[in-house]
C-alpha cells in the first residue's frame, strides 16, 4: 500500500507542477516586456526541475526493486535449505521412532541421494 500511497503523491506533485506551468504560461500570455521573458525563463525551471524530479524518483524505484530483487533470491534460498533441513531432521526422527526413514524419505519425495534403499 505504500508504494501507491507514494504513486498519489508523485501524481499530486505532478498535478501542482502542472498546475503552476498552466497558471505561469496564462500569466505570460497576458504579460510583456521584461515580465514575460521573466515567466518563460521560470516555466523552463520548473520543466527543467520536474524532468530531474522524475528522473531521480524513476532511478530511486529502480534501485529499489533490484533490492527486492535480492531480497526475494535470499529468501527463496534460505527457504530451500530450512526446507532440506526440516526433511532431515523429520528423516532422524522417523529413524529413530523406527518408522522405517528410508522408505519414508522415498514417499516424501527425498530427491539428494541420501537415503539408502
Amino acid at each position: 500500500m505504500e508504494a501507491s500511497g507514494g504513486d498519489q503523491e508523485g501524481q499530486g506533485l505532478v498535478g501542482n507542477l502542472q498546475k503552476a506551468l498552466d497558471d505561469l504560461r496564462e500569466a505570460a500570455d497576458n504579460a510583456t516586456g521584461d515580465v514575460r521573458s521573466q515567466i518563460d525563463s521560470a516555466v523552463e525551471q520548473l520543466k527543467e526541475a520536474t524532468n530531474t524530479a522524475a528522473s531521480r524518483a524513476s532511478e530511486g524505484a529502480s534501485d529499489l526493486r533490484g533490492q527486492l530483487d535480492s531480497v526475494r533470491d535470499w529468501i527463496q534460498s534460505a527457504t530451500a535449505d530450512l526446507i532440506e533441513e526440516l526433511q532431515k531432521e523429520i528423516d532422524k526422527r522417523r529413524e529413530q521412532l523406527g518408522l522405517g526413514g528410508a522408505a519414508a524419505s522415498d514417499d516424501a519425495g527425498d530427491s539428494d541421494g541420501s537415503s539408502s534403499s
